[in-house]
């Protein structure tokens, strides 16, 4: 239905001021979102940078990509963000409650294979080795499986304790997708998910969780967004990509797989659902690490008239200035085709 006289009149009022980041009253605007905890260390950066430019607060709690999404379908918070886009049921569930909701890649991220075997620095892992120890069928470090991997190197004789995530996580709907294209044991027992039912190993909240327990404990093996590991300076894993190769998470390992991966949209439901959602997991290419995800800043396309303005301002920041941040936090820049359709959805966006 488009907008009455006064409506229009109303947001053309608004508009400016909250653009600007003030409310009607010039106090600064407070943007309230929440969700992933895989791009929160990227968040804050952005909400202290955008804090210099502009007079808006952006208050990003980090809870779980499933508790992003049912905190927007119940309008508690202004965006939320999430690494595994909403499935059929949850679009319908937000349609009910306000209609259409946009998915924006914000940035782009390894997830990296953190473990504590005593006496390991380096360690490599295939795909199949790492559903199976999963699965606790490979339950022990000096399992023949891992030597085969690892020659010369002193494997202990300990047992392995797999760590999850123990709400429902993005992170682990990348990394139980990856799992479930390599192994179909993994696929047909657990498959791909943000709640991982696992026969055994332990679960922690966050991915500060995981890696403050693996750090912590030996025995334990993980799973966590780069920049988690890198600050807690945890061993990581190289896994065997695709093509054969070793590779490590980088920045470059991460944009080699979303170049590639992005070559084909998806016809596979969460991901053919939306325009911009990607599927990066096992992507081709030498040089592409295999476990890698996008995460997603979602929001109603229809917005409030005295916030919705600043939400897509800084949205916008996000995906064109805000990407200068990516590579020192470990996370990967948006391509720039992505920023720029990104940009052009935020443009439709109405404030009603």
């Amino acid at each position: 239905m488009p907008p009455t006289r006064r409506e229009f009149a109303r947001w053309l009022m608004l508009a400016p001021l909250a653009a600007a980041g003030c409310v009607g009253d010039g106090t600064p605007v407070r943007v309230h979102a929440g969700g992933s905890t895989f791009v929160d260390l990227i968040m804050q950066a952005w909400a202290r940078e955008y804090r210099r430019e502009k007079r808006t607060e952006i208050d990003y709690i980090k809870s779980g990509s499933g508790k992003g999404i049912s905190d927007v379908v119940a309008r508690t918070v202004d965006f939320g963000c999430t690494d595994a886009p909403m499935s059929r049921k949850e679009l319908a569930a937000a349609r009910a409650e306000g209609g259409d909701v946009l998915h924006l890649p914000v940035t782009i991220g390894a997830v990296a294979v953190i473990f504590n075997a005593p006496g390991v620095e380096a360690l490599t892992l295939t795909g199949p080795v790492l559903a199976d120890i999963y699965l606790q069928n490979i339950n022990r470090w000096d399992d023949p499986a891992v030597a085969a991997l690892n020659p010369g190197v002193p494997l202990p004789t300990a047992d392995i304790v797999p760590v999850r995530r123990a709400e429902s996580s993005g992170t682990t709907g990348v990394f139980s997708e990856y799992l479930s294209k390599v192994s179909p044991a993994f696929h047909d027992r657990v498959g791909a998910t943000k709640e991982m039912q696992l026969p055994g190993g332990t679960g922690q909240s966050g991915n500060d969780g995981i890696a403050g327990f693996v750090k912590n404990n030996p025995g334990a093996i993980g799973y966590v967004e780069l920049a988690y590991a890198a600050r807690n300076a945890i061993p990581i894993a190289a896994l065997k990509n695709r093509a054969g190769h070793t590779v490590r998470p980088t920045a470059e390992g991460v944009t080699a797989a979303a170049a590639t991966a992005a070559l084909s949209k998806p016809t596979a439901e969460p991901y053919s659902l939306h325009d911009l959602a990607y599927s990066l997991t096992d992507a081709d290419g030498a040089a592409s690490y295999p476990i890698v995800g996008v995460s997603y800043a979602i929001l109603f396309a229809k917005q409030p008239p005295d916030k919705g303005p600043a939400v897509v301002d800084f949205l916008k920041w996000v995906v064109t200035d805000g990407q200068k941040l990516a590579r020192d936090l470990h996370y990967g820049p948006l391509p720039e085709a992505w920023s720029l359709k990104a940009t052009a959805k935020l443009d439709a966006v109405t404030f009603l």
